[in-house]
């Protein structure tokens, strides 16, 4: 069963659990990059980001994508921003056809709810198979505590492989 990781990350949440899957899984790992980048701090980058997710707004992103066509199973992961997916990860989903592929789905926030974000997601990846999500709070190396349900969500989605 091959997989594939594929992730946006802002801010490095996202991209340390998105790190951290990828090694338990062995799977290949693939960073989304915007062509614009968003801003990195400051009052601009909640409002454009927040303003971007809350609209659903698609984003240029850099080429080029992965092909899916040689994975079984594909993740992805996505920091919330108000309270939804990333216009990145949103952008890709809306372009990308997951037919016949299990999907598995991974969020990082600072707290918030993230039932709209996975929503989101599932309403747009048609004729795939959502098999499982997990989010994490405030995900940082400095702030660690998930290692646990990190592991047990991976061995899910190994056994649902086999």
């Amino acid at each position: 069963m091959k997989r594939i990781l594929i992730y946006y990350s802002l801010e490095g949440h996202t991209r340390f659990v998105a790190r951290r899957v990828a090694g338990h899984l062995g799977c290949d790992l693939f960073a989304l990059e915007t062509v614009k980048p968003y801003p990195s701090s400051g009052f601009m980058k909640f409002f454009i980001a927040g303003r971007d997710a809350m609209f659903h707004w698609k984003v240029a992103l850099q080429q080029p994508l992965p092909d899916l066509s040689a994975y079984d199973q594909v993740l992805l992961a996505t920091p919330v921003w108000a309270e939804t997916v990333s216009s990145p990860l949103y952008s890709y989903v809306k372009r990308t056809d997951f037919t016949g592929k299990d999907l598995y789905l991974v969020a990082t926030c600072s707290g918030g709810p993230t039932k709209k974000c996975f929503a989101t997601i599932k309403r747009n990846v048609h004729d795939a198979h959502v098999k499982g999500e997990i989010s994490f709070v405030n995900a940082s190396e400095e702030q660690w505590k998930d290692e646990e349900a990190l592991v047990e969500f991976c061995r899910s989605i190994q056994e649902s492989g086999s």
